[in-house]
């Protein structure tokens, strides 16, 4: 079979940077498919044309390749079965349109689509008579499945575990019977039919905390056994912690650095530090055998898994930035209404143990949840003053499929049936509360956000003039605004989310 895997454009909202990031759930698809001995291609549309930018009705700007150029790409390679990545609801219409252009381009071709939407709102995205199939949390044993039965005409499969699909009017959701126990017995990541050249030279990773070029991602677990209200990726990855042997991982490195020359990565795990002596077995053996890596984790590390001697060997062994999910300063906050197991009084000195061996911190915050307070809200902007970190990013708590604050949002009104996806973003807060309206949320936070730059210009010039170089020159016009937001008189009278520099990346997928 001929199988196309698609990553779609993505649609920009006001300040939200570009960025182009290997996908690589499709590329461990496409492992397992040709490892099969299907004929696969991926299609990144951002990455292969990462300079194109077009205006949409709705305000918001298209990033990637054009309808017509991605249509005569599906053309050529007349493929037997379509795969469309979609990660965030708010990217739902953008994926939505590529099958319907799939449809056009190869009518005969099969549709399916997956990610974390798909995964969390499946009877939405297959009411699409665009969209044959939705392919329900990791996909690489549910594609080859499919794949292995359209061979021989057969959709869809006798086993559908882990497909949703319409028939007869009605959507029929199978749930996965068991995700991968052992991570190893997956090929590595295809990353030699992805746009490797593209990526290195858009210089446009995850998070924007990089020193050394070439940089690129990688994930070596998946799962993550918290249950905060907010977090849609267990409908993905599921609650099981799962990961790749330390020998594996570091064959992945060595295979990094020997085939495409890179001297920085991305570790874009839920979890990098959950299991404590396999994450210091591979930090000694990168010591040991002299890779010569710079690295980060973007997508945030649990605090509870820190200690000072592991960030001290995670230091010598090539890390120089750390991001730690807190999501509030309020206790309260954290164990009702997140469901965060995190004791917030080990927050700094675990940011101190950071500083001492040299490292750079991110933290993550999370406010506007349906019964918090504007004191609490206060708080958690207090606490993020107080720590010693470069960058604070302060999210706004959005409603996404798939999620105990979803549920809770339709149950209390907060969201009505059918929900327009597009506004699910976590700089636009979507609803208001006895205590707040969404529009005051924005104006807090981003006046949090502000105060939070002007406090870390004055302790660490030099560290924020080298952090900001770096966005200058990635994102111009939008770090000039937000230095004439932050530090001219009156700003610049444009307002922002202010978490353009920090959009999470859905487990790097």
């Amino acid at each position: 079979m001929r199988v196309l895997l698609i990553q779609p454009p993505y649609d920009l909202d006001r300040d939200d940077e570009r960025q182009a990031v290997p996908p690589l759930g499709l590329a461990y698809m496409a492992a397992v498919l040709e490892q099969h001995g299907h004929e696969v291609r991926i299609i990144d549309c951002v990455a292969e044309d990462f300079a194109r930018i077009a205006p949409l009705p709705d305000g918001q700007r298209r990033h990637g390749l054009s309808d017509a150029v991605l249509a005569d790409r599906m053309t050529d390679f007349d493929p037997d079965l379509v795969g469309v990545s979609c990660l965030f609801s708010a990217q739902a219409t953008a994926a939505h349109q590529v099958c319907a252009l799939a449809k056009q381009a190869v009518p005969r071709a099969r549709t399916i689509m997956g990610g974390a939407h798909p995964s969390a709102a499946p009877d939405r995205v297959a009411a699409d008579p665009n969209v044959d199939a939705v392919c329900l949390g990791e996909g690489e044993r549910t594609m080859l499945r499919l794949a292995d039965h359209l061979a021989r005409g057969i959709f869809p499969p006798p086993d559908p575990a882990g497909l949703a699909f319409r028939r007869d009017g009605q959507t029929y959701t199978h749930p996965m019977a068991e995700r991968i126990e052992t991570l190893d017995l997956l090929p590595m990541p295809a990353r030699h039919l992805l746009p490797m050249n593209a990526y290195l030279a858009a210089r446009a990773p995850h998070g924007g905390h990089v020193r050394r070029q070439p940089c690129t991602n990688l994930i070596t677990s998946r799962g993550c056994p918290a249950r905060c209200s907010f977090c849609s990726i267990h409908t993905v990855w599921g609650r099981r912690f799962r990961c790749h042997s330390p020998e594996r991982v570091l064959a992945e490195l060595e295979h990094l650095v020997q085939t495409y020359g890179v001297r920085e990565v991305q570790f874009e795990d839920d979890n990098l530090t959950l299991h404590k002596p396999r994450i210091r077995t591979i930090c000694q053996e990168m010591i040991d055998r002299d890779l010569d890596l710079l690295w980060t984790t973007p997508n945030g590390a649990a605090i509870w898994a820190l200690d000072e001697p592991l960030i001290d060997l995670m230091r010598r062994a090539g890390c120089h930035h750390i991001t730690l999910a807190v999501e509030s300063g309020s206790p309260r906050v954290l164990k009702e209404l997140i469901r965060k197991p995190l004791d917030l009084a080990k927050v700094a000195p675990i940011i101190r143990a950071c500083r001492r061996v040299g490292m750079g911190v991110s933290v993550f915050f999370v406010v506007g949840f349906p019964g918090e307070t504007r004191e609490e809200i206060a708080r958690t902007f207090e606490f993020a003053m107080e720590l010693d970190a470069d960058q604070a990013c302060f999210f706004t708590a959005t409603p996404l499929p798939g999620t105990e604050l979803y549920r809770q949002c339709l149950e209390t009104g907060a969201l009505t049936e059918p929900v327009d996806f597009r506004r699910l973003r976590v700089g636009q807060p979507i609803f208001d509360t006895a205590e707040w309206t969404a529009d005051e949320l924005v104006e807090m936070t981003r006046r949090a956000q502000e105060r939070f730059y002007r406090r870390a210009a004055r302790r660490h010039p030099v560290r924020f003039f080298n952090a900001g170089l770096a966005r200058l020159v990635r994102e111009p016009r939008n770090t000039l605004d937000l230095l004439a937001r932050t530090f001219l008189p009156g700003g610049s009278g444009r307002q922002s989310d202010g978490t353009s520099s920090c959009r999470p990346a859905a487990a790097g997928t």
